[in-house]
């Protein structure tokens, strides 16, 4: 990705995710934690995790480096039951993460944070990569890799959009633009979608007139 893309990453989706030393659950009932980093590997609500989701849920939540309120690492133990036990506050979901403080007790500090951002970020652009309708995403204008990025944020690397797929492999960047909104319709996915949209339609103003693909121009927004 462009470095524009990278550097300007967090100042762009603290706004929209906050940023949560504890674990919490998103507006679809996912475990999350940082700035919007899901450790869940479930489906939003209202279904159940099945067992196999849970224990996965657990090992990647596990990846992580939880502490206690005495700043002594979580065991494995400790992290499954304050999973589990996020997991169940489904009432909570709609009324932001700082809900969830309250009923947590582990924490990850400000460093881990950054860590976990950047390696899932990093992470996200190699699993998209690989994927053919995004071969090209190394020329791509540096707002239309951001909005790409966005979208994986919020939905995972492997979401399957058809018709935006099929779009962008064409640098049909305004269909795309088009394409890109998902739901749930409300809070910040809201802004996060106009966010996107406004991403592809500044990758067309890139190419129709140019412009150095390395500047983010979404970087600027008021």
């Amino acid at each position: 990705m462009w470095d524009s893309v990278r550097e300007n990453w967090v100042a762009l989706n603290e706004p929209l995710e906050g940023v949560l030393p504890f674990m919490y659950l998103d507006v679809r009932g996912l475990v999350t934690t940082g700035m919007g980093n899901l450790i869940d590997t479930s489906k939003a609500l209202p279904a159940t995790p099945t067992d196999a989701q849970r224990e996965a849920s657990h090992a990647l939540a596990a990846e992580i480096n939880w502490l206690t309120e005495n700043g002594d690492s979580a065991t494995f133990e400790q992290v499954a039951d304050e999973w589990d036990a996020v997991k169940k506050l489904t009432d909570l979901a709609d009324r932001g993460g700082g809900a969830f403080a309250p009923f947590t007790s582990l924490h990850i500090e400000s460093d881990e944070i950054d860590r976990i951002v950047g390696d899932k970020l990093s992470s996200n652009e190699r699993f998209l990569t690989n994927r053919s309708e995004f071969a090209d995403f190394d020329s791509w204008p540096a707002d239309a890799q951001f909005g790409l990025l966005s979208m994986a944020w919020a939905l995972g690397a492997g979401f399957r959009f058809p018709h935006f797929q099929d779009a962008v492999a064409q640098r049909d960047w305004e269909t795309a633009a088009e394409e890109c909104v998902f739901g749930p319709h409300r809070g910040t996915i809201e802004l996060r979608n106009a966010m996107d949209q406004q991403c592809f339609h500044n990758a067309t103003t890139v190419d129709k007139q140019g412009l150095d693909p390395s500047v983010l121009i979404i970087s600027s927004r008021g």
